[in-house]
């Protein structure tokens, strides 16, 4: 068979996420069907596919690959980080402001909790805990940083782990600040989350931290979710981004929740 010419000129790095995203969408895929999708080479595809695999990223079958379980579960979360990434980013950057080295402070599992981690990885003799696999991962090779991680089960297609494991530690932990993602924010309920597991989780660490801060870009403000995690009182400060509705951003400062619009 005569292979095809490479075309286009895209990096290895980009070609291998655009077939991890071909084969996101379905069950598995043959290497001459990836080539032609990609309009590269199949000797070129199958190394792609043994790096990838090697990655722990997919698996080989018999002509062609499937995605792993951690390629979804990475693929997702891609996905999700990608959603108001520039507010994630400057609320990130505001809410790194605030953790000076020295301090013990919570990470949750959230897309902008890991924007926080990648600003903060200078910090030294930094305590982070977090149920956040990927927020953990960032800080690993940090020197200055003792990462704790904390909970039981790992949630489906997430990267948060959740459950009643550790939960007499927890009620012991004292940190110094708490960052808190919501899936729902509003005046009246406070901090909120769909899944049961995770809103225990984050209202025991909220629980056990001096100062509760709110990282929440503006498309969660207004909705109700399942659980509130931290009501109104609970909450010292949110930080958001500047399209946040100006009735609830003033409703919540009348609760003496400090806001911060960046």
């Amino acid at each position: 068979m005569v292979s095809q010419p490479e075309t286009g000129g895209m990096s290895p790095e980009r070609r291998r996420e655009q077939i991890l995203s071909y084969l996101s969408t379905r069950d598995r895929s043959s290497v001459v069907e990836l080539s032609q999708h990609l309009s590269v080479s199949e000797v070129t595809v199958r190394k792609d596919l043994d790096a990838l695999e090697g990655q722990g990223m997919l698996t080989r079958v018999h002509g062609g690959a499937m995605v792993s379980g951690r390629g979804r579960m990475e693929l997702y979360f891609a996905a999700r980080e990608q959603v108001s990434l520039e507010e994630k980013r400057r609320i990130a950057q505001e809410a790194a402001a605030l953790i000076q080295s020295g301090q013990r402070i919570f990470l949750d599992g959230s897309t902008t909790a890991l924007q926080v981690a990648r600003l903060i990885k200078d910090r030294e003799d930094l305590i982070v805990v977090t149920n956040g696999l990927y927020t953990a991962l960032e800080l690993n090779f940090s020197a200055g940083i003792t990462t704790i991680v904390v909970g039981g089960t790992m949630r489906h297609r997430s990267s948060s782990l959740v459950g009643s494991m550790n939960v007499n530690s927890l009620r012991r932990l004292r940190v110094d600040v708490g960052f808190f993602g919501a899936r729902a924010v509003t005046a009246e309920d406070g901090l909120m989350e769909a899944d049961l597991d995770e809103a225990q989780l984050k209202q025991q660490m909220a629980s056990s931290s001096q100062v509760v801060v709110g990282i929440v870009d503006s498309s969660k403000f207004g909705t109700r979710s399942f659980s509130a995690f931290a009501l109104p009182h609970e909450i010292d400060q949110i930080i958001s981004d500047t399209a946040a509705p100006p009735m609830i951003v003033e409703a919540l400062r009348a609760s003496e929740i400090k806001v911060r619009l960046v």
